[in-house]
């Protein structure tokens, strides 16, 4: 086997390797290692482990490890890893599969090398292709991009024979919290290790993502190359990071700021949404004032909910029975469904809150005792988001927010500079520590006595 000095002369970017070729040697950073997950085709069956490494340009690649080189390579591709990879050969992507390189795609054989480095691979153009929400919400529908952003919130896993899927909730220095649906294995692995995370409010680097814009409402979707970075250490994660520790010291909450569909919602009077006296509006969202008058249903404000379709469930000696997944025996949780009277100027509403009952109370259903709150939001003026459906002709009596904030809530905005005072103050502390360091260095000993 080559030494290291050997392969890190012979080491080439990944945009720089022939196609093709078995001979070239990249020094790559392991961002993702995928779980063990079986397959079955007309031709073959076994296992499979994708692997996505990038190199100090920036450039990512993806390789699959199939039946014995999952086995043979257990004890190496660990993530946050750096490696020399040598011998692989280097293919032309499959257009019918996603792929995190244009062009290429590493695959092993049996005389792959591979060498783990202490010699780091830089991570500072890596960290310059990160986009913020901001940026990532200027880019059309179906764009694929790498995004950095702080973890706010995460949803239970929602799944049927088919799929699985889980809602975390982002944001940024902005305060725009922004939803990212993990799918399939991201919602089961990923998913549930950030949701142990989530009170720490980690940064996350979503490598490969796709913006998905439904009805209007910008969102973000994994697909299978995606990945998923927790805490990174490149400078783009540390600035926020630091934005974030300004945040906590501050005792600022990032967790009840409105969303930009929110924001972006056309605001009209309560009785132009009961008497369908309303302009069209693109995604059919709509907010509008209204002051807490009542909770009609205070002493309990939920209900027992199937895990996979979000349906009321009937439970009779513990087994929970779900008519709209057709089984007897489902798994459940309480989930908040919580009906209010509202007034806006001279009319009267109910409106019904399901996630949304989180933002009202500042917590999830198992988190908290709900009832002070409730009572502490009586009499109290809301802006309330709601879904229109302008086609339906039926006079609208009670309505399901999406979202809701009191009135006095507005969404702090940290300026640039503040995030760049925190590095300044980082480099001159530790410029201070450095020059004391020196001083003590000159420092003649002491005379012994």
């Amino acid at each position: 086997m080559a030494t290291e000095t050997e392969l890190a002369k012979q080491s080439v970017p990944i945009n720089k390797i022939p196609k093709n070729s078995i001979e070239s040697v990249i020094r790559v950073l392991v961002i993702r290692r995928g779980s063990i997950t079986p397959y079955k085709n007309s031709r073959n069956e076994g296992t499979y482990r994708t692997i996505i490494l990038v190199d100090e340009e920036g450039t990512k690649i993806q390789t699959t490890l199939f039946n014995k080189h999952i086995e043979t390579w257990k004890d190496f591709l660990k993530p946050n890893k750096s490696y020399y990879i040598a011998k692989g050969r280097y293919d032309r992507v499959n257009p019918n599969y996603s792929s995190v390189h244009k062009e290429v795609e590493l695959a092993f054989t049996d005389n792959t090398v591979i060498k783990e480095t202490d010699h780091e691979v830089s991570t500072q153009k890596f960290s310059d292709g990160f986009l913020s929400l901001d940026a990532a919400d200027n880019l059309p529908n179906g764009s694929v991009l790498d995004l950095i952003c702080v973890l706010v919130s995460v949803n239970p896993i929602i799944q049927n024979a088919t799929s699985k899927r889980r809602e975390i909730v982002v944001t940024n220095e902005l305060m725009e919290p922004t939803t990212v649906t993990l799918w399939g294995d991201f919602a089961e692995n990923d998913g549930a290790f950030l949701d142990k995370l989530k009170d720490d409010k980690p940064i996350l680097g979503l490598c490969d993502v796709r913006v998905s814009i439904y009805k209007g409402r910008f969102g973000i979707s994994t697909i299978p190359v995606s990945s998923v970075l927790i805490n990174p250490i490149f400078q783009k994660a540390l600035d926020l990071r630091a934005w974030r520790e300004i945040i906590e010291a501050d005792n600022k909450d990032i967790i009840v700021a409105p969303t930009k569909a929110m924001k972006r919602a056309i605001e009209v009077p309560l009785d132009h949404i009961l008497n369908g006296l309303l302009a069209e509006s693109q995604d059919s969202m709509y907010k509008f004032k209204a002051t807490i008058v009542d909770i009609l249903n205070k002493d309990e404000p939920w209900y027992l909910s199937c895990k996979t379709c979000r349906k009321k469930v009937k439970v009779i000696k513990e087994a929970a029975a779900c008519t709209n997944c057709n089984i007897d025996n489902v798994e459940y949780a309480m989930r908040y469904c919580l009906r209010l009277e509202v007034c806006g100027g001279e009319k009267r509403a109910q409106v019904v809150l399901f996630e949304a009952a989180n933002n009202l109370l500042g917590c999830k259903k198992e988190e908290c005792h709900y009832y002070r709150n409730l009572v502490l939001s009586k009499d109290k003026q809301f802006n309330f988001l709601v879904r229109i459906d302008l086609t339906d002709a039926n006079p609208r009596r009670s309505l399901i927010a999406e979202e809701i904030h009191q009135l006095k809530d507005e969404a702090p905005i940290i300026l640039e500079e503040e995030v760049r005072s925190v590095r300044k103050y980082r480099k001159r502390a530790k410029k201070t520590t450095n020059a004391a360091a020196q001083i003590n260095q000159k420092k003649p000993k002491a005379a012994k006595d």
